[in-house]
């Protein structure tokens, strides 16, 4: 047996009834396998906002995009709020409750004590959004970001 590739598993976990998508989704978080995928494509582009469960959200950033995605689930999961915190880099912490952990850029997600290191650009705010909703057993295609239209 063939071990699947990531974008496979991507695949084959889309096509999973809701319920076991969510199951798949935070086994695979577990698991340390990251189903997101950097979009190279945002970088230099503007944005009007962006689609997530079946709903547009005003946005005029790539960071606005990321501290509401942040803010949404947070609020959505209020009880699981410390899951946020697994989503970081090798190096580096994306998410924590003290803003002194952050070198640069950071902000507070709104409605939260939780602040977000957002000295990023386009593809890796885009993927960052993509790894917090796996974390959460949502699937990371389910963001979609419209471009803004010049």
């Amino acid at each position: 047996m063939e071990i699947p590739t990531i974008a496979e598993l991507r695949s084959r976990v889309e096509s999973l009834p809701p319920e076991d998508k969510e199951r798949a989704l935070n086994l695979l978080t577990e698991l340390d396998i990251d189903l997101s995928k950097r979009n190279d494509n945002l970088t230099g582009t503007g944005v009007s906002g962006f689609i997530f469960e079946n709903r547009f959200y005003k946005a005029e950033s790539h960071k606005e995009i990321f501290l509401k995605v942040a803010e949404i689930i947070l609020k959505k999961y209020p009880n699981e709020r410390g899951k946020i915190f697994s989503v970081k880099g090798r190096k580096k912490v994306y998410f924590s409750r003290n803003f002194t952990d952050f070198r640069h850029n950071y902000e507070l997600i709104s409605g939260t004590d939780i602040y977000a290191d957002i000295n990023e650009n386009a593809a890796q705010l885009n993927r960052r959004c993509q790894k917090i909703l796996q974390v959460y057993g949502i699937s990371p295609s389910s963001l979609t970001v419209i471009p803004s239209s010049y």
